[in-house]
């Protein structure tokens, strides 16, 4: 046995010391967890744009896009190569089926999709590409044979009369109660840039922990975004900005910071943020909450029936994708990739074109 202190033992130490060192400065990326409640967070420095919603938007259209306005006063982006169209600035109020072999009872869905005349056949598609009208609070109005709902579970629970959805026939009575059952969750974040010169915490640490429970800093700085501190804040604190302004919010999170590093803010001159941005997804019309949570005496079990198409009588017509429609990436942006492209899949499969 080597003891300890001997060349050897020293040699194996060291060796460790710099594995654990390399670990820390290149850590390794793994796939996202496959089970319930998906996996380990990472950090997307940049934003999902570059290699997300670019990436989606070339597959949407092969030419670029033109940008118009509409006599409704909104912003029109189309693809002047038969692409598919993108609708900006739209906020959808109602969404209603015109079957006409819909009967209602008690304003609840009854399709049949038995009748092979109404259903099969390139007259009857014909005729079904009109059946859904989805109507916008500017007023205009588009007919589809399929919709895919993708708003946040906060939307969907209706707590803003400026982003609240109307359903004819209304919801199925199970897919309400999940909806109640499932939580929105508030997690804010202020964001503040400085000076380069006037980094006054430590600029190589990513994580800075601090006694007070509001805040929680991600040192941007670290992550190549020179002078850019990010301050997370998370429930029940997130949700006390209401009377509060983003300066008022932004001088809270500078003086818990100043107090972390009181000597070194004073040698810097007493730093302000050039600029910060201080969000507010509870209150955000089109958002209401950040992401979705199981509240107490919500299951998984209620993100699967939210899964389920609407109506749930007949043919399904309208599917739902989000990150709160995803088990496997509950409350991340690959959970609502992949829910989206099982509801993707879920419409083609309607039109028999999803290949087995």
């Amino acid at each position: 046995m080597d003891e300890i202190g001997s060349d050897y033992h020293v040699r194996v130490v060291a060796g460790r010391m710099r594995d654990q060192r390399r670990k820390y400065e290149q850590p390794e990326i793994h796939l996202c967890n496959k089970e319930k409640g998906g996996g380990q967070d990472r950090l997307v420095v940049d934003g999902y744009h570059g290699f997300l919603i670019e990436h989606l938007l070339t597959s949407l259209s092969k030419t670029p896009t033109t940008t118009t306005s509409t006599s409704a006063g909104t912003t029109t982006s189309t693809s002047s190569g038969g692409g598919v169209q993108i609708l900006l600035n739209k906020s959808v109020s109602q969404v209603t089926i015109h079957d006409p072999k819909t009967t209602t009872q008690n304003n609840q869905s009854q399709l049949s999709i038995k009748d092979a005349l109404y259903w099969g056949g390139d007259k009857s598609n014909q005729q079904r590409a009109k059946s859904i009208s989805v109507c916008c609070r500017d007023g205009s109005k588009y007919h589809c044979q399929y919709v895919i709902c993708t708003v946040p579970l906060g939307v969907l629970k209706g707590r803003s009369e400026h982003s609240s959805i109307e359903w004819s026939p209304l919801l199925s009575s199970i897919k309400r109660d999940c909806i109640r059952s499932l939580g929105m969750g508030t997690h804010n974040k202020v964001v503040m840039r400085f000076r380069a010169e006037d980094v006054f915490w430590p600029p190589h640490t990513p994580q800075l922990l601090c006694p007070d429970p509001r805040f929680h800093f991600l040192n941007l700085n670290a992550y190549g975004k020179t002078g850019m501190m990010l301050c997370h804040v998370w429930p029940p604190f997130a949700d006390s900005w209401i009377n509060l302004s983003d300066k008022q919010v932004t001088s809270q999170a500078i003086g818990v910071l100043k107090g972390m590093f009181r000597h070194k803010y004073k040698q810097k001159g007493n730093p302000q943020p050039l600029e910060s941005v201080v969000t507010r997804w509870n209150t955000d019309p089109f958002s209401m909450g950040s992401y979705s949570y199981l509240k107490p005496g919500s299951t998984w079990d209620h993100i699967q029936i939210l899964n389920l198409p609407h109506p749930q009588v007949g043919e399904p017509r309208v599917f739902f994708a989000g990150e709160a429609l995803s088990v496997k990436g509950f409350q991340c942006v690959d959970g609502a990739y992949e829910s989206g492209v099982r509801a993707g899949k879920s419409v083609l499969d309607c039109y028999g074109m999803l290949k087995k």
